[in-house]
């Protein structure tokens, strides 16, 4: 039976020299991505209509992360998101507040805070705020860099809204790999 003490020194984080291999080491053949540790300050946000937020807490483009993004969105009561569906992504989902229908194929699912989905790339979705309060959720993407959509559809938070046209919308979500039904 191996004590601690040999484990420790024969393992990949053992204090043997002639053993270890440095943590930067596993990052560089293992993973691409960096860590990100972010304060709410830090994040950017961008509405992609005039009363809907998207905050970026970790994303491809501006964070080096590649396996994952992570944003949240306030939806207000009422609001829709259309049924759609990514072609190069996985989507998901944790719902901090608020009540709807979660819709993936053909299925209606109900939401309220502390709920969360999973949807695989090439599956419908959709989403709706059936309360009279804000529904704030967090959703992410893996592999990353569809979030980069929402920053081309999108106004940085402290500018002018302005509404791209929905042509406009639908070429640069085929250019991102989504398709509207």
């Amino acid at each position: 039976m191996k004590t601690r003490r040999t484990f420790l020194k024969t393992s990949a984080f053992g204090i043997s020299s002639a053993t270890l291999v440095p943590f930067t080491d596993l990052l560089a053949k293992g993973s691409t991505d960096v860590v990100v540790v972010k304060q709410p300050e830090e994040y950017e946000t961008f509405f992609v209509r005039e009363n809907t937020p998207i905050t970026f807490n970790i994303s491809k483009n501006k964070d080096g992360v590649s396996s994952v993004s992570l944003l949240t969105e306030e939806l207000v009561p009422g609001s829709v998101i259309p049924i759609h569906k990514h072609l190069h992504a996985d989507e998901f989902f944790f719902f901090h507040q608020g009540t709807g229908d979660f819709i993936v194929e053909d299925k209606t699912f109900s939401f309220k805070a502390g709920t969360t989905a999973f949807v695989p790339k090439n599956t419908w979705h959709s989403l709706k705020n059936t309360s009279h309060e804000k529904v704030i959720f967090s959703f992410g993407f893996s592999p990353a860099g569809f979030e980069d959509f929402f920053r081309e559809i999108g106004t940085p938070k402290g500018q002018e809204f302005k509404q791209k046209s929905e042509e406009a919308r639908n070429a640069i979500a085929k250019k991102y790999g989504m398709v509207f039904k």
